[in-house]
């Protein structure tokens, strides 16, 4: 007997499975506007906001790259190396090239992120050695995620 035709989830079961394999959290948001620190967030001053699905997948990932590595002693190899790459004494061009590759390293470290479809560092300003991490994935669910997931800087 041949299978039935595969229907569409409702929005209602999409919505538990993006929660389910994408996770959900506290809501974070910077503490200044040009800053790398995060902190809570609350509602109306009382509630602890939250993020879920593709929000928590975009939010852990510009956490993970805020994060250096060995930091975390429950997960040591979480984080970002970025630091160490910027100082091996490259040659500009081969130093934005690594620094590009650790951030592809840090990024497809997390299993719920299939595939990496574009990752682009944008230079937020002339000789201000930061960059703005502009990310495409593809969700373990099927999802795209495009979004800036933070800055990385190699300020000294």
């Amino acid at each position: 007997m041949p299978p039935g035709p595969l229907l569409a989830p409702s929005p209602a079961s999409a919505t538990a499975l993006k929660r389910r394999w994408l996770g959900h959290g506290l809501a974070l948001a910077p503490v200044e506007a040009d800053s790398l620190g995060h902190d809570l967030v609350l509602i109306g001053g009382r509630e602890l906001a939250l993020v879920e699905g593709e929000e928590n997948l975009a939010q852990d990932l510009a956490v993970a790259l805020l994060t250096p590595p060995g930091s975390d002693p429950l997960h040591v190899r979480f984080g970002f190396d970025g630091l160490h790459v910027l100082t091996q004494g490259l040659t500009p061009p081969l130093s934005l090239e690594m620094l590009r590759l650790s951030v592809l390293r840090t990024v497809s470290a997390d299993s719920r992120v299939a595939e990496v479809l574009d990752l682009t560092l944008e230079e937020t300003g002339p000789g201000t050695r930061r960059w703005k991490v502009n990310v495409v994935v593809r969700t373990v669910v099927g999802g795209v995620v495009e979004t800036a997931i933070g800055e990385v800087t190699a300020d000294d």
